[in-house]
């Protein structure tokens, strides 16, 4: 009950990103990677779920998962190196922070889902066990 309690701050942290058109759920199946001579063509599929909200939620649900804590990091790193070096780009240690706020948020939405419905075994996660992490974590 603390975590729907203490929520609020969660809401108000992902309101104060910037805003942008996103998938909603960027996760690696629902990512099409088709090689073919020297070209790469990337499809992101499954748009049902697409909003207008923190572009981060898409870095999130993409690192979400059975990654580990480095490859997350990698990953939030080559994220922050192709955002523009203008003056909206934040440190990595902001970024990281407000990856945090959106993992918790999906781990949340995850544990929303119904009760009669499980994803896959290949892209089971503790869902639970990650928002009280995070929550810990970002000191809710």
């Amino acid at each position: 009950p603390w975590l729907s309690e203490r929520y609020g701050r969660v809401v108000e942290r992902l309101l104060s990103l910037p805003l942008t058109v996103f998938h909603g759920e960027f996760y690696a199946s629902n990512v099409l990677v088709r090689e073919r001579h020297d070209t790469v063509r990337i499809c992101p599929v499954d748009w049902e779920m697409a909003a207008v909200g923190p572009g981060l939620m898409d870095v999130a649900a993409l690192t979400a998962g059975a990654w580990s804590d480095a490859e997350r990091t990698s990953l939030a790193m080559a994220y922050h190196a192709a955002l523009p070096p203008d003056g909206s780009r934040p440190s990595q240690e902001a970024l990281l922070t407000a990856l945090d706020w959106c993992r918790l948020h999906l781990a949340v939405r995850w544990l929303g889902w119904s009760p009669g419905w499980s994803p896959p075994p290949e892209h089971a996660q503790d869902w639970l066990g990650e928002a009280l992490r995070l929550a810990e974590k970002l000191d809710l």
